[in-house]
C-alpha cells in the first residue's frame, strides 16, 4: 500500500469512526430524541463533495440504477415477505415505526456503511473487496452490540448483523455499487421485523432466520449466476 493510499485509508476510517460515535460523546440532554446520528452521517458524506465532486455519487452508489436495485431487492426479499405473510397475520403497530425502524435505518445504514465506508475504501483508498467488506462487517456488528440485554444476546446480535454486513457489502460491490439494491433489502427486512413483530433485536426466531437465510441464498445464487453470464469481475 502506497503512502497516499495509507493516508486515504486512515482518513476514511477515522472519519467513519468519529461520525458514527459522535452521539455517544455528547451528553444525552443535548441530543434530540431521534435522528441526530443520521443527520451527522448525511452531513459528513455531503462534506466530501468539495473533494470528490460528482464522483461522490458513483462511489456511494447513489448514481446507480434505482429501478434495477429496487426490482432485484424485491425479488431477493420475496422469501421473507411470502414466508411471514403465510405464517401469521400482521401485528398491530404504529405506522411511524416503519419509518423509524425500517425506512430510515435501512437506507441510511446502507448509505454510511456500504456506500461511504466500503465505497470509499475501494474506490478512493484502493482496497480490495474482501478486506473492505470484513472491516465493514466487524464495525456493523459492533454497532449492534447494544441490542442485547445479556452478553450472549449482544454477541448473537453482533454476529448476526456482522454476517449481514458482509453479505450487504458483497452485494453492493457485485452489483456495481448499487446502493438501491442493498437499501431495498435492508428496509424490507427491517419492515418484516416491524410488521410481524419478529423480535426486538436482530436475532429473530428459528423460522425468521430460515426465511432470512433463504433470502441470502437466493440473492447470492442469482448474483453469481448473473455475474458469470456477464463475465464481470466481482471487484
Amino acid at each position: 500500500m502506497t503512502s497516499r493510499k495509507l493516508t486515504y485509508s486512515l482518513f476514511i476510517l477515522a472519519t467513519f469512526y468519529i461520525v458514527t460515535h459522535l452521539s455517544q460523546w455528547i451528553p444525552s440532554q443535548y441530543l434530540p430524541d431521534y435522528g441526530f446520528s443520521y443527520i451527522t452521517w448525511i452531513l459528513s458524506i455531503a462534506a466530501c463533495w468539495p473533494l470528490l465532486g460528482k464522483r461522490l455519487f458513483s462511489i456511494t452508489g447513489l448514481s446507480s440504477s434505482a429501478e434495477v436495485g429496487v426490482l432485484w431487492g424485491l425479488v431477493f426479499v420475496s422469501p421473507m415477505l411470502i414466508g411471514f405473510a403465510v405464517s401469521d397475520a400482521p401485528a398491530q403497530f404504529a405506522p411511524t415505526m416503519l419509518v423509524t425502524k425500517a425506512l430510515l435505518p435501512g437506507f441510511l445504514e446502507e448509505l454510511m456503511f456500504r456506500g461511504f465506508l466500503v465505497g470509499m475504501l475501494i474506490k478512493v483508498a484502493g482496497w480490495r473487496l474482501l478486506p473492505a467488506a470484513l472491516v465493514n462487517a466487524v464495525l456493523f456488528g459492533i454497532g449492534h452490540w447494544f441490542q442485547g440485554a445479556t452478553f450472549t444476546e449482544a454477541l448473537m446480535a453482533s454476529v448476526f448483523t456482522g454476517i449481514g454486513g458482509l453479505w450487504f457489502a458483497w452485494l453492493f460491490v457485485a452489483w456495481r455499487h448499487n446502493l438501491w439494491l442493498v437499501a431495498t433489502l435492508h428496509i424490507l427486512m427491517n419492515a418484516c421485523w416491524v410488521i410481524w413483530q419478529v423480535d426486538t433485536t436482530a436475532i429473530g426466531s428459528q423460522y425468521a432466520n430460515l426465511l432470512r437465510l433463504s433470502t441470502m441464498i437466493l440473492s447470492i445464487t442469482a448474483t453469481i449466476f448473473m455475474q458469470r453470464r456477464r463475465g464481470n469481475d466481482m471487484n
